[in-house]
């Protein structure tokens, strides 16, 4: 790594760190028969580790690698260990595979927009689910095997299912937890996500000062509680994952129309009793696009898989692996931090009952020299 580059981009990374309180007051945890199972929605996770060290110069080791995203994911892994010494954790991915929402997308030929200034729906092509999303960045992509090693060093395992996304993943375990008696910790900073909450599931996001949703945050946030979060989607649409929604009908004015009506079925049953014609006539003409919206953005949490309690119970990290994952990736501060841990693995006390005692461990300490 150039001297140079690696001190600017770490000392930023750390200065972040350092200007925060010291401790910051955890959130009190959800009261669980069994415990709490924390579930990391990783490339939520990874995507705002990139990001965060977009604006600072990169990090990259002497040989050319980038390494800005791990770092700070790293340190996100550790803040979250330290913050909530988790009992149950584990990493879930993506598939770079489609989905079935893809499949259920091809059905979509065309799908209508609203011109603002004409004041006109227009019918456009449709390119398919997630179209308008940016292919993932080189440098981020060249740091996804050292984050995956990361979590492995760390004893965390890595969970994804084909034909399926991260979010059905955890949406899935996460019923499958609460069933079994346990709460549920949803680690992401997608908004997506708030719909999985409930009395024994919150969305946790620890890039802002552990923010904790529960129902009432939820609330705080979008306006609605969490089972109506899927039906505010709808109506808004997402453009980065090529959800239509009901044209004309934005952030304000779906909240609107839900708390008005209680569901978007209910909203397009009662289309004509809404005054603003915009919405109104959005509604009368585009149940289908809503209704194919709310399918895409429901979380589906049936997937067939099983939950491994035991296989994400938490133990104490490979610092061998993590040496030289740190060594490889030439991250001196987190190695200075793992040399006390790998010292007194191999070092024996005993204790110095007289002054004797304690000029013969001087002396052979000379004789070592």
């Amino acid at each position: 790594m150039s001297p140079k580059k690696q001190s600017v981009a770490v000392d930023a990374a750390q200065t972040t760190t350092a200007s925060k309180p010291p401790s910051i007051q955890k959130p009190k945890l959800i009261a669980s028969d069994q415990g709490q199972i924390f579930l990391i929605d990783a490339m939520s996770f990874i995507f705002r580790a990139y990001h965060a060290m977009a604006r600072q110069r990169g990090m990259s080791t002497r040989t050319g690698v980038p390494t800005a995203a791990t770092y700070v994911f790293v340190n996100m892994l550790r803040k979250l260990r330290d913050d909530f010494s988790p009992q149950f954790l584990a990493a879930v991915f993506d598939v770079a595979a489609p989905s079935f929402r893809d499949q259920q997308a091809e059905a979509i030929t065309t799908v209508r927009k609203f011109d603002i200034k004409t004041q006109q729906f227009q019918e456009i092509k449709y390119a398919g689910y997630k179209a308008n999303r940016a292919e993932m960045p080189g440098d981020l992509v060249q740091q996804l095997p050292y984050i995956r090693r990361a979590l492995d060093a760390y004893r965390i395992p890595i969970l994804e299912q084909k034909g399926y996304e991260a979010d059905d993943v955890i949406g899935t375990l996460a019923k499958q937890a609460v069933a079994r008696g346990y709460s549920v910790y949803v680690v992401s900073s997608d908004k997506d996500m708030l719909q999985l909450v409930n009395d024994h599931v919150c969305v946790l996001n620890p890039p802002k000062d552990n923010l904790l949703c529960d129902a009432a945050k939820v609330e705080e946030i979008l306006g609605v509680p969490p089972e109506r979060v899927v039906d505010v989607m709808a109506l808004r649409g997402d453009s980065i994952d090529n959800i239509p929604g009901a044209p004309g009908i934005g952030d304000k004015g779906s909240v609107e129309l839900i708390k008005r009506f209680g569901s978007v079925e209910a909203a397009l049953d009662h289309a004509s009793e809404v005054e603003r014609k915009t919405y109104r006539e959005s509604l009368l003409n585009n149940r289908e696009a809503v209704m194919f919206s709310k399918k895409m953005a429901t979380i589906d949490c049936d997937v067939p898989l099983e939950l491994d309690i035991e296989g994400m119970r938490m133990g104490q990290p490979d610092v061998e692996s993590l040496r030289a994952l740190f060594t490889e990736l030439e991250f001196t501060s987190l190695l200075k931090e793992l040399l006390p841990v790998v010292e007194v693995s191999d070092t024996n006390y005993t204790e110095a009952k007289s002054a004797a005692d304690v000029e013969a461990v001087l002396r052979k300490v000379q004789l070592s020299n």
